[in-house]
């Protein structure tokens, strides 16, 4: 089986991703770099965290023959349901772990990261410089929530929560990739990734901050007003008060 691991950009992709996929490795899948090269996927999935841009046919067909062969490993990407993964899905060929922040606390981690980009280092943010440029980015991963969150089959994670209740979250995780909770293996995989222990010294993952609600303090209050009036509709669905 493929394991699909998405989300909302800045929303803990890489923590969730690097989660998932060792926990499917302690449960005796393969890591999908391995994968990428024994089936040469290179055009189809990337070198770093087996990213794959689309999940329309032509990049995810590819990806498929793996596990069509027995392999069950991770991949990782921000996109939106396709009609082919999603039958895919509801037929149990793969899985999809979803995964999403408040929007006000990912636009404030784009807009620092805008201000880290250059060209060379990393274009992903370069061209954001304005909460106003941010919110317009953001529109179409809103509309990406509305598409995963409408699927039964998808498990849907907060980050908030794993920040709270990282061990609950977690065992949904590992209940759906279908991981052995006590074997020592799966233990160690889920000490490794606890929020805390990140910060000491375990897998670096990008939460210098990672503080839920850090956002009501760097914006203004002006910004916080336009962000609030911006994103109303999706702030409630998601239970996110003003």
């Amino acid at each position: 089986m493929v394991i699909i691991s998405i989300g909302m950009p800045r929303s803990g992709t890489l923590w969730r991703y690097n989660l998932i996929r060792d926990l499917v490795k302690a449960s005796g899948g393969k890591d999908g770099l391995d994968i990428r090269r024994k089936y040469m996927l290179h055009m189809f999935l990337g070198k770093n965290n087996t990213d794959i841009n689309t999940l329309k046919p032509h990049r995810l067909i590819p990806v498929l023959v793996p596990s069509i062969l027995g392999n069950t490993f991770v991949i990782n990407t921000h996109a939106g349901p396709t009609p082919f993964a999603t039958r895919l899905l509801n037929d149990g060929k793969t899985g999809v772990i979803y995964g999403y922040r408040d929007p006000r606390a990912c636009l404030l981690s784009i807009l620092d990261y805008s201000k880290r980009a250059y060209p060379g280092y990393s274009a992903k943010f370069l061209d954001i410089n304005s909460i106003e440029q941010a919110v317009e980015y953001f529109q179409r991963y809103l509309r990406i929530w509305d598409g995963w969150m409408a699927h039964k089959n998808v498990l849907k994670i907060r980050y908030e929560a794993m920040l709270v209740d990282y061990e609950g979250e977690v065992e949904k995780i590992v209940e759906y990739v279908g991981a052995e909770k006590d074997s020592p293996e799966v233990k160690e995989v889920i000490r490794n990734y606890l929020p805390g222990h990140l910060r000491e010294g375990g897998p670096r993952m990008h939460l210098e901050y990672g503080k839920a609600d850090r956002f009501r303090k760097e914006f203004s209050p002006e910004e916080l007003a336009y962000l609030n009036e911006h994103l109303a509709p999706y702030l409630e669905k998601m239970g996110y008060p003003p």
